[in-house]
């Protein structure tokens, strides 16, 4: 009877540990999309907005001025220059009253996009070409900002930028405005009309001079420097500016809490994923056995149909098949795809020092696939059941891969075969990880245990028990003296390495915890679940408090920040060194 209920319980432990490495969910799995289509008032005001704004017809896309900073001198000098061999005196004189307002903000969008020097030596070799009283007096408040942060500092300045000037034209004036902008219009310029501007058509209907005069004197008394009381730009346009100013903000930011990608219609076939550590490249494992590379910002991937040269590897795959398979590794849809492999990809690392991207798979091998031609570079054969998870070294010296056949294994490049293997878990190795001095290696297995082994010789160090159920994930401290692992019983359990003690357990997740890693700086471990939550613990904070035993400051500990990403699963969480960023990779 024992025997069968050991059977029973090993069975159901490879099945559930199955499901959840496919990322399937007890009960509500086929619910978890339908969630995607609830939407609160905000989110769907945000998103309106949004279409609204990238659909309109001759809409301009905001942006601080990042062309050349000449061209955009020389596009204000050829409106001027242009508007002053005008013969018609009269619509030279309304022409001119649009100068000064392109003028100021031009100055403005200069400092915005960070150019200083640039900007006062555009604004002494224009600014006494304007000689009224108003428009000199504010060019003299304009000519001490120096800054975006200074515009705020100055009210004046402040209520010119955020409201728009005000130009009266001639219906002849607006026609030769529209007639220039078709033909020598510069982005920035139209811009700034489009921006900060409004240009009133007025009736070509003959005035006495008093009354011109008249009209001119109320236009100044309208607001400040012959602005309006009307909000710069529709609300569209403002609230881009908003966010513009804010993408700003967060990419001059140190520290940037959480960055998410999402891999859209992939909710069942997705498995793993990855970003480069240069994070100019996305790599998407799915389970149709078919890898998928995108590149991230300016990157993009060509597929190169020259002959690429490269350092052969000794285990280099035969040239036949790897010419096969070169020619299946076309574009779709903007995705590199790779193919090889016969089942699900479960595992992704990239090898930045020869441009090599490793996969692990249910068809029980490990590839090296070459970023430079997508070739499959060589096979690594040497599990007999699937591989569910793997790592490398530092310096990526060394690749360790776990598998069903609970073993791990440790492997170099140039070898096909193993290199150790590490046996000694009852049931799956479900996460591997390398320690910081690349001398021990850790494993966390569906049998609830965590062993720490030696590298070298393959010997057992450690055996940490305690765990209710299955562990998924594991991360070492950046200075390696602390573990972290996370599994089924939704929390995440810190060990001392020194003392073989169980420092604390991280309690929060109202799921299955998948991914675990530690901040480069030591502070902060994220976690993600299976439910998409991610939350960032203060854990440094917490592991010297439970050192010094203070009770009065463990009650004043930071509380985990908590970020619910929308994505039905959680494919990958990690650190990378570009501004100590969190990256958060999901399907949707």
């Amino acid at each position: 009877m024992k025997m069968k209920r050991m059977k029973n319980e090993v069975i159901s432990a490879t099945i559930d540990s199955y499901l959840k490495r496919r990322h399937y969910q007890v009960n509500d799995v086929f619910c978890k999309g339908d969630q995607l289509f609830c939407q609160n008032s905000e989110q769907m005001t945000l998103s309106t907005t949004a279409e609204c704004g990238t659909s309109r017809d001759n809409s301009i896309v905001f942006s601080a001025i990042t062309i050349d900073i000449t061209a955009a001198d020389q596009a204000y000098q050829r409106l001027k220059k242009c508007v002053n061999v005008i013969l018609d005196e009269k619509i030279k004189v309304e022409l001119q009253g649009l100068l000064y307002p392109i003028f100021c903000h031009l100055y403005l969008e200069i400092l915005h996009a960070g150019n200083r020097q640039a900007a006062i030596q555009f604004l002494k070799a224009h600014q006494n070409e304007f000689v009224s009283d108003t428009e000199k007096d504010f060019l003299e408040e304009l000519s001490s900002v120096f800054s975006v942060q200074d515009i705020e500092l100055r009210p004046l300045v402040n209520a010119f930028r955020t409201r728009k000037y005000k130009v009266d034209l001639s219906e002849l004036a607006h026609i030769w405005l529209r007639q220039y902008l078709a033909k020598y219009g510069h982005i920035i310029v139209m811009q700034i009309i489009n921006t900060h501007v409004t240009i009133i058509q007025k009736a070509d209907n003959p005035q006495i001079d008093g009354e011109v005069h008249e009209e001119k004197s109320q236009r100044y008394e309208v607001g400040i420097n012959g602005h309006v009381e009307q909000p710069s730009g529709t609300g569209v346009d403002r609230e881009m500016r908003e966010l513009q100013e804010s993408i700003r903000l967060i990419r001059n930011n140190a520290h940037q809490p959480l960055r998410i990608f999402t891999v859209k219609n992939s909710i069942e076939n997705a498995s793993s994923a990855l970003i480069a550590p240069k994070m100019d490249k996305l790599a998407v494992g799915f389970g149709t056995a078919e890898i998928r590379l995108w590149g991230i910002g300016d990157t993009v991937l060509v597929k190169s149909k020259d002959k690429q040269m490269h350092i052969p590897f000794p285990c280099d795959a035969s040239p036949s098949y790897r010419s096969t398979e070169q020619e299946n590794a076309i574009s779709e849809a903007g995705a590199i795809v790779l193919r090889g492999h016969t089942d699900v990809v479960h595992d992704l690392r990239f090898i930045p020092e020869c441009d090599i991207l490793l996969s692990a798979s249910s068809d029980k091998d490990m590839r090296a696939w070459r970023l430079n031609d997508y070739s499959c570079a060589a096979i690594y054969s040497g599990h007999s059941y699937p591989i569910w998870c793997m790592d490398t070294s530092v310096f990526n010296l060394y690749t360790a891969t776990g598998s069903h056949d609970r073993t791990a294994k440790l492997w170099s490049l140039d070898r096909t075969f193993p290199l150790r293997i590490y046996a000694g878990h009852f049931l799956d190795v479900n996460c591997i990880k390398f320690h910081p001095n690349a001398r021990y290696l850790a494993t966390g297995s569906a049998d609830k245990t965590v062993r720490l082994w030696a590298k070298d010789d393959g010997n057992l160090l450690r055996v940490y028990v305690g765990a209710q159920s299955p562990i998924y994930t594991l991360a070492f401290s950046p200075d390696g003296k602390y573990l972290a692992a996370a599994g089924d019983d939704k929390s995440i359990s810190i060990w001392d390495l020194a003392s073989n003690a169980l420092l604390t357990e991280l309690k929060g997740h109202k799921d299955t915890v998948m991914n675990v890693d530690w901040s480069l700086d030591g502070q902060y471990i994220a976690s993600a679940s299976i439910d998409g939550i991610v939350r960032l613990w203060p854990t440094q904070d917490f592991i010297n408090t439970l050192n010094g035993s203070s009770s009065n400051a463990m009650s004043q500990l930071e509380a985990p920040q908590v970020y619910s990403t929308c994505c039905s699963s959680i494919l990958s969480l990690n650190y990378y060194n570009k501004n100590n960023s969190l990256i958060c990779i999901g399907t949707a």
